[in-house]
């Protein structure tokens, strides 16, 4: 009986270690700060009728404002170099987010107003899909499942990235909301649980830590009424009165969602009364 051959020994073929010095670049992608700040985006939120809008309309133009079922630009009318486009579906936004793609020279900040509205086109994107929906009751309590609430928020969290990095500044302006993350809510997908209520943007949570993390300036929109005294100017008796200002909340809050990304230097104020893109710009710049 002869005895079984020996099968060859195979060699594993050696393959060389990479020498990361060997492949060293000759220059990298650094950009300077100053490139860095080239445009802002920010999300301004707050009540009706406290000046969202007016404030968004301060950057620079010319302006694209994408009015998304708000009609509420009356405010603005006499803003130069404005135009507006009338977003009705969410394809509308698709389409225009496309066309700025392609002629980032044309505008130099676009304000999305509001972009809770938008949120509930996307809704109404994702239930058209389903078969006899009603569309005027989407996004009500018991109309969407939790998976559908998460098709939502995946949607508008690629589109708040895709049009933050389009070269222009983007502002998102939204209304407000109270949120408590205690209360047993659909659209509260992340189990996020804080010890007090918090008001922000008002959109599902998960789509508004998102805005929130996007963006570098947040601010909150409110009106509050001040009484200045009477006062002696010369030998006369000034009377007292009540004066309507315009605020924004943009220094650190325990309660409103703030954000402005600053030099640690900088203190900001915690209110701006009447603001504007100059005075946000000059704290953001540390000026």
């Amino acid at each position: 009986m002869t005895p079984p051959k020996k099968r060859p020994i195979r060699k594993r073929p050696t393959t060389k270690r990479r020498n990361p010095a060997s492949n060293v670049p000759k220059d990298l992608p650094i950009k300077s700060a100053a490139d860095l700040l080239k445009f802002h985006p920010a999300a301004f939120y707050g009540r009706s009728g406290t000046g969202k809008t007016t404030v968004a309309c301060t950057f620079p133009g010319p302006i694209l404002l994408l009015d998304v079922r708000d009609k509420g630009t009356a405010s603005v009318l006499d803003v130069k170099n404005l135009d507006i486009l009338v977003i009705e579906e969410w394809d509308n936004f698709e389409d225009a987010y496309w066309w700025l793609k392609a002629n980032p020279t044309k505008y130099k900040t676009l304000v999305i107003d509001t972009v809770t509205n938008l949120q509930q086109l996307s809704i109404e994107k994702i239930l058209s899909k389903k078969k006899k929906v009603d569309l005027t009751k989407a996004g009500d309590w018991g109309t969407m499942s939790r998976r559908q609430w998460g098709d939502v928020a995946s949607m508008m969290k690629t589109w708040i990235t895709n049009v933050r990095d389009l070269e222009m500044n983007v502002i998102f302006v939204a209304q407000d909301r109270i949120f408590n993350f205690s209360d047993d809510d659909d659209e509260n997908d992340e189990g996020d649980d804080h010890l007090q209520p918090e008001v922000g943007p008002r959109l599902s949570p998960a789509v508004a830590a998102h805005l929130n993390a996007s963006v570098s300036i947040i601010g909150n929109t409110f009106i509050r009424r001040r009484h200045i005294p009477d006062r002696k100017v010369g030998k006369k008796i000034v009377k007292g009165k009540e004066i309507t200002e315009y605020c924004m909340r943009l220094g650190p809050n325990p309660i409103y969602i703030t954000k402005l990304r600053k030099p640690k230097s900088v203190t900001p104020p915690s209110i701006l009364v009447d603001p504007s893109y100059k005075e946000i710009i000059a704290l953001v710049k540390g000026e």
